[in-house]
């Protein structure tokens, strides 16, 4: 019998625990020498080693431990271990049978070193949980969020996209500072996402905490979160605010998770399917180039046979079949267009990576090179003489695109813009990529985005199937004032474009709007082949810098792709794109303009605008304001005035129907919060509204903030306006700070005071009038923000109605309409109540009368008193007691 030397009594301490964790796999003889019947005897390479716990000196011991079922032999005996808290470097891992060091990986294999990566979702890695927060603070009796988890669906797992606060949880030891890094895709900030870090106290690390923002449709971004060493549990959490539509709140998807500072490793993993690691080393696999193939655990990719061709990364070869008129697509070589004679080469390329075998029977080929004239640059651009390509006209010159720029004629102006029409190269203010949800170099083959093609620009027909194909534009925009007429808002500027889809399945096309500093909005999605050319014209409301996307995707990447169908011709095109009153582009032509001195062109003064008829600046009007285009004055509206200022206001103090009204002391600003609701599954939020009901002169100084960060250390967001609105989720915990999102303006104009309930086709026909009898008219606030979503294509308007109450006294009380929800039935027009004793008229010498008294000694007295069932304030006050002349009557 033999047995190994007593250890030191870390080391017997867990051997004891070892057998509870292992009982079948420790297995020693008891004294007396009994054995269990036919098992083996144990050999040395029937053991494998671990180490014990820590003990309070940072100490451990390596053990041997049975790796299958036997019984005595030879126990090797523990050795004391590094010190705990070692770790290697990615591309290392912890030698425990030998040398009880860090040593490389060998060729085939990769190992993160104190890391893990998670990259695949075909089902929840170990050590992820999934589950619904259920705290009753955030939810309510009737909630229901049965089986609203997080779901790994093979490239990304994801949240469930609904109203439940959902959370994806990871728990890691770290033995030193490290962190944490996550690819994520969020479509839109109609869904709050929010990543937070815990330590072994469950005590949040606010430094740690994230709110990653919206990237787009299919639009991918990183976050990395330093963690401190020991415990951290790590949750993303995702849940739906509300929203007046019927359209899911976005999904979150994370494609890849990888957290560093673990422990060490004590093996390195074969390189899977597809990839491979030339040398020893490697914290992560290559993937195999082109017509080359691995099985897993290989130093080396092999080729496929001539007849055999491999997409990059595959594990097998595929057989190559007879090309076709689908193989080969067509390419302009612009690159010496500026050359004489301007003429480029039309080539015929085969797609990349060829799948097909040519030149046998059977198979097509390509046709043969042609030549075909230059395209000329766009309106508003030259030809660069030293590369051949094409730069905006300088300021004060102008060019169709087929001359070299030249100067406005005298009295004359550029006017700028962007008119895209032919397209040789990507423009200037244009950029295009190509993402996909796996390894972009794999997907998106060389030419990373949009191909432009002379009469259009078309996405491409050399890319995977799994890619999204963006095309991004950079505007910037004159200032000016957007105005309104007759109630409505006039834009800024315009952007039309016409395009086409050609696809085989389900493709999509999405248009994003970003505004600077703002989340990407999408507003308008096209899915599926479209027949004809298409036409799309969209409004620009404000001067605020943006970027417009154009994002084409030929297939839904949720669903499982239909392998008999064939899409790597599927494309979307764009023929043109024309954006007006652009700062960063180019003159198309030059319109006149106010002569002044030497004849040269003056700009007019604020308040003033250029007539045509008299080729002079013209003041404008008392009460009037500056059209958007500067050529002509407009009258404000109902009860506003306007005194050189660029937008007509209200002080509070107006006249209506022969009334006057003050209502100067409910300037400033107020608050409104609706009463806690709770989404669909029970989740509890309100609506916070701030309101300034006159403004300072037109000024928008009231704000709105949002405290949603990417990173701790972020700035929160703010917005400026008259009326404004946030969502508010209050947190479980008392002492953490409310989360405020998704601010909005829902007033950035007053369009005029009426007591009226309509004024330019904006109507509250919901609130009810007053019930008490009194002959007495409310007073309507109108105000309209122009911004335009695809929920609201009108822009947003609020309608306060202020109702007289002598027995409300100061501030009164503000108030929404029970028939709407949250102050608004549809999310893009606003009711609120406003009952205070400044919306009684002010009073006028018709409120109260002259009462004479006796005529005594040639003097009669006269007394004041106000009318029976007056009802004003403030204005004309009392006259004093006063007296008159008169006559005694003659008896």
């Amino acid at each position: 019998m033999a047995y190994p030397r007593r250890p030191a009594a870390p080391a017997i301490l867990f051997l004891v625990s070892l057998t509870a964790v292992f009982p079948s796999v420790l297995v020693v003889d008891p004294p007396g020498g009994t054995t269990t019947p036919n098992l083996p005897t144990c050999k040395n390479i029937d053991f494998g080693f671990v180490y014990t716990e820590c003990d309070e000196d940072n100490n451990r011991w390596r053990v041997a431990v049975p790796t299958k079922d036997c019984q005595g032999g030879a126990v090797p005996a523990p050795k004391l271990a590094p010190k705990c808290g070692k770790t290697c470097e990615p591309g290392e891992y912890l030698d425990i049978e030998n040398t009880q060091d860090c040593v490389q990986c060998m060729s085939g294999q990769y190992s993160l070193g104190g890391g893990e990566r998670f990259e695949t979702w075909d089902k929840l890695p170990p050590g992820f949980d999934v589950s619904v927060e259920d705290e009753k603070y955030w939810e309510d009796e009737e909630a229901n969020c049965t089986g609203s988890y997080w779901n790994p669906v093979g490239p990304f797992v994801a949240s469930p996209g609904d109203y439940c606060y959902s959370q994806l949880t990871y728990s890691a030891e770290l033995k030193k500072e490290g962190y944490l890094n996550f690819t994520y895709s969020m479509a839109s900030s109609d869904t709050f996402f929010h990543v937070q870090v815990r330590n072994e106290q469950c005590e949040t690390v606010e430094a740690h905490d994230s709110d990653p923002k919206a990237t787009g449709e299919n639009k991918w971004d990183s976050i990395m979160i330093p963690l401190q060493a020991g415990h951290n549990i790590i949750t993303w959490k995702a849940v739906g605010l509300s929203a007046y539509t019927e359209k899911r709140p976005a999904r979150v998807f994370i494609s890849k998770v990888i957290v560093m500072g673990l422990d060490f490793t004590s093996k390195c993993t074969a390189c899977p399917p597809g990839t491979y690691t030339p040398s020893p080393g490697h914290s992560q696999c290559l993937p195999c180039d082109e017509n080359t193939i691995s099985a897993g655990g290989n130093s080396e990719c092999k080729p496929c046979a001539e007849t055999e061709y491999a997409l990059r990364g595959s594990s097998q070869c595929t057989e190559k079949k007879p090309c076709s008129e689908s193989d080969y697509y067509k390419h302009y070589d612009y690159s010496k267009c500026h050359q004489d004679p301007h003429e480029t080469t039309v080539t015929y390329n085969w797609i990349e990576p060829t799948i097909c075998m040519y030149g046998i029977q059977g198979a097509v080929g390509r046709p043969k090179n042609n030549k075909t004239a230059c395209p000329n640059c766009n309106p508003g651009m030259e030809l660069n003489s030293d590369d051949g390509s094409c730069k905006f006209c300088k300021p004060g010159q102008f060019s169709d695109g087929k001359d070299p720029c030249k100067k406005c004629p005298a009295l004359t102006k550029p006017q700028e813009m962007m008119k895209f029409i032919t397209w040789k190269e990507i423009p200037p203010v244009m950029k295009t990529i190509c993402l996909s949800n796996e390894d972009d170099d794999i997907s998106c083959g060389t030419h990373k985005g949009w191909v432009p093609a002379g009469d259009h620009i078309h996405s491409g027909e050399n890319y995977a199937d799994n890619v999204y194909l963006i095309l991004t534009l950079e505007a910037q925009f004159q200032m000016v004032e957007g105005g309104y007429y007759e109630g409505q808002a006039s834009a800024v500027a315009e952007l039309n474009f016409a395009f086409q889809l050609d696809c085989h399945a389900d493709c999509s096309l999405y248009f994003v709007e970003e505004l600077e500093n703002d989340d990407p909005q999408i507003i308008r999605t096209w899915l599926g082949a479209t027949d004809n050319m298409q036409v799309y014209k969209h409004k620009i409301m404000t001067t605020t810098p943006r970027k417009f996307s154009w994002a084409f995707e030929k297939r839904d990447p949720e669903k499982e792709a239909d392998a008999s169908i064939d899409l790597r011709h599927d494309v979307a095109r764009i023929y043109n794109i024309t954006v007006t009153n652009v700062a960063n582009g180019g003159a198309v032509y030059c319109a006149p303009c106010p002569e002044g001195k030497d004849k040269q062109c003056v700009t007019c003064s604020d308040g003033m605008y250029y007539s045509n008829d008299t080729k002079k600046c013209i003041p404008c009007a008392l009460n009037t304001y500056l059209s958007a285009n500067k050529d002509e004055c407009i009258p404000c509206g109902p009860g506003l005035k306007n005194i050189k200022e660029k937008v007509c206001y209200s002080d509070c103090k107006f006249t209506l129907d022969d009334h006057h009204y003050d209502l100067s002391p409910l300037q400033g600003f107020h608050q409104l919060d609706t009463s806690s609701s709770f989404t669909e599954q029970g989740n509890r939020y309100f609506k916070r509204y701030n309101i300034s009901l006159c403004g300072t002169k037109g000024e928008l100084d009231t704000v709105c903030t949002s405290n949603r960060r990417s990173y701790a250390a972020d700035a929160d967001e703010t917005l400026n306006s008259l009326l404004c609105r946030s969502t508010i989720l209050p947190s479980s915990k008392s002492s953490d700070e409310p989360i405020s999102t998704q601010i909005m303006s829902i007033g950035d104009v007053l369009l005029g005071i009426s007591h009226e309930n309509t004024l330019h086709g904006m109507i509250d026909n919901i609130t009810k009038p007053r019930a008490d009898g009194q002959d007495l008219k409310d007073i309507r606030f109108f105000y309209h923000s122009p911004h335009i979503t695809s929920g609201c294509p009108a822009g947003r308007s609020t309608i306060i109605t202020l109702r007289c109450d002598p027995n409300a006294k100061a501030n009164g009380s503000l108030s929404f309409i029970p028939e709407c929800r949250d102050g608004t039935c549809d999310g893009c027009n606003f009711l609120v109540l406003w009952t205070t004793e400044f919306a009684c008229p002010s009073c006028s010498d018709k409120d109260y009368m002259e009462i004479p008294g006796e005529c005594k000694e040639g003097s009669q007295d006269l007394t004041y008193v106000w009318k029976e069932n007056k009802i004003c304030m403030g204005g004309t006050s009392l006259p004093n007691k006063g007296s008159l002349e008169c006559v005694m009557p003659v008896w």
